[in-house]
């Protein structure tokens, strides 16, 4: 195990891939619901193995977490790292063409390094971190935007990117800086200063949670409204129009046991 980690709790029950953990005495993160964790297993040969789980209750300084590998080796008292974020998945230039696992690891590049039989506590960028995107900007320095708004356009296969203001901010804000270049997901490509004086970067790629819905700031803000379905969507196969009926804009699902295939669709 690496020595070097700061470990704010400890494993304190186990129960398959269901684990008990417990904060340490002087932690100061305090525990958050959907919040994501590592537990460090400490009799693992492979110092960099970290099993990543989510918080799902809490109970005061002890809380239940789902961990997303297997956690044979994993015993009461090893060590847990907080993250102080929740599970969240990287969008930006980069996604078509990919496969991924449920973390959002690329299995390609997972097989390219390990094989097809994936060790655990192992993971890799959702985006290749060396790809160069060529950016072009529709909006110029002084102009005023808010979250959501569109400032530049990438190219990827035919399908054109819009690069936005960050969802999650407030109020309005300033491009202070912007330039066409051709740059990596991790590099700024324009900086926009907000209504409490603060200045930030934008990068052609954006973390979010995957439990937080992605308009819940704009909705709040009155940048944008909540349409509800009221056309159908009319596929001419009666079976499916008959039984199976779906509007425009609504969800359906289609069910089935585990490992039927079954998929979650938004029309």
């Amino acid at each position: 195990m690496n020595n070097t980690v700061k470990a704010t709790a400890r494993v304190v029950s186990i129960q398959e891939s269901l684990v008990s953990i417990e904060t340490l005495d002087g932690n100061p993160h305090p525990l958050t619901k959907n919040e994501v964790i590592y537990i460090l297993p400490a009799g693992s040969t492979k110092h960099q193995e970290r099993l990543k789980a989510e918080i799902l209750r809490i109970n005061g300084s002890v809380a239940d977490a789902q961990v997303y590998e297997s956690t044979t080796g994993v015993a009461v008292g090893d060590l847990v790292e907080q993250s102080s974020e929740m599970l969240s998945v990287e969008l930006g230039p980069g996604l078509l063409g990919q496969v991924y696992d449920g973390l959002q690891n690329p299995l390609d590049k997972l097989s390219s390094e390990f094989g097809y039989f994936l060790p655990r506590g192992v993971s890799f960028p959702a985006l290749d971190e060396n790809a160069k995107w060529a950016f072009t900007p529709i909006v110029q320095t002084g102009t005023v935007l808010r979250a959501n708004s569109v400032i530049g356009t990438v190219q990827e296969r035919g399908f054109t990117h819009k690069i936005m203001v960050p969802f999650d901010i407030q109020g309005k804000g300033t491009i202070t800086w912007i330039q066409e270049s051709v740059v990596t997901v991790n590099e700024p490509v324009a900086k926009i200063k907000l209504e409490s004086g603060k200045e930030i970067d934008i990068y052609l790629k954006q973390r979010w949670p995957v439990r937080k819905p992605l308009p819940q700031n704009l909705l709040k803000q009155n940048i944008a409204a909540r349409l509800y379905p009221h056309e159908p969507l009319i596929t001419h196969l009666r079976l499916i129009d008959s039984f199976f009926p779906i509007a425009k804009g609504g969800m359906g699902c289609i069910p089935g046991p585990f490992g039927a295939g079954k998929l979650y669709y938004r029309i």
